[in-house]
């Protein structure tokens, strides 16, 4: 759709507008989000209207209107075409996801993680799912895996409201234990001998390690997601691991790393997972 999307206005922007043009959008179920660059903010109705147009599940189109800002790192949202409304429910690996958009963040790029994750797990696992949001990973892995517990921790009230929503949603309640609180706290002070712990956070998460392996019983697995700069992308985030490691008294190995997607021209996200002996 995206190509029909740059084919259709191709005739409709100037060479300027098209040089800045963003093709791509997320879809929430029956929401797109879009960013808009200030050049074309003139034309943002007519975009919106013709992802509309384009994309018969699409109801209502949002642009992003500033950075993440606040206590949640929530990103401020407008809508410019459709239907006015912010709450939809979104599928993925056979789940079902109600939330508004506003008030929470969900990203549908790391559906993949969730599922690839979801084939590591073994059977009788306790897990960590940290910054867990409106409870994709706890719920995905649940559907997923044969894992026998997942503690999901998330400070944001909105986020953990719809979490719980989604996991009677999704049939979970027995699995997952809904923990509302900051992680440094609560992965110190409630959780243990976890055998694996997921850290989705893209940025700051670093700061969150040392809790973490408090958490996790010795040999456990962490999956550590860092958004940094490509060309020492994995070099950094395998050294913020390791050095965290080492001042826990925990022997670093490295299992897995790689991208998750991009994210700037000159930032990706990545992953690694490894084991904390």
């Amino acid at each position: 759709m995206a190509g029909n999307l740059k084919e259709i206005l191709e005739k409709k922007l100037s060479k300027k507008e098209k040089e800045v043009f963003v093709k791509s959008f997320d879809s929430l179920g029956n929401i797109a989000v879009i960013e808009i660059p200030k050049e074309l903010e003139k034309k943002e109705k007519l975009i919106g209207n013709t992802i509309i147009k384009l994309n018969k599940n699409i109801k209502t189109v949002c642009k992003i209107s500033g950075p993440h800002k606040g206590k949640y790192r929530l990103q401020p949202l407008k809508i410019i075409a459709g239907e006015k409304k912010f709450i939809t429910e979104y599928k993925e690996s056979a789940c079902r996801f109600v939330f508004d958009v506003r008030k929470t963040f969900f990203s549908p790029r790391l559906c993949n993680e969730r599922l690839r994750i979801s084939k590591l797990i073994k059977k009788g696992e306790k897990i960590g799912c940290f910054f867990a949001g409106i409870g994709p990973y706890p719920i995905v892995f649940t559907k997923n895996s044969f894992m026998k517990k997942a503690f999901a921790v998330e400070l944001n009230p909105n986020a953990v409201k719809f979490m719980k929503e989604n996991i009677k949603l999704n049939k979970c309640e027995e699995k997952i234990e809904v923990l509302k609180g900051d992680v440094n706290k609560i992965a110190s002070a409630k959780l243990k001998n976890l055998d694996r712990i997921t850290m989705p956070m893209p940025h700051g998460g670093e700061t969150f390690l040392k809790a973490s392996l408090k958490a996790l019983k010795k040999g456990g697995i962490i999956h550590f997601y860092q958004v940094l700069k490509k060309e020492t992308a994995f070099d950094e985030a395998v050294k913020r691991a390791k050095n965290e490691c080492i001042k826990q008294k925990r022997k670093f190995i490295l299992l897995n790393k790689r991208q998750v997607r991009p994210f700037s021209a000159s930032k990706i996200q990545v992953v690694i997972d490894f084991k904390a002996k």
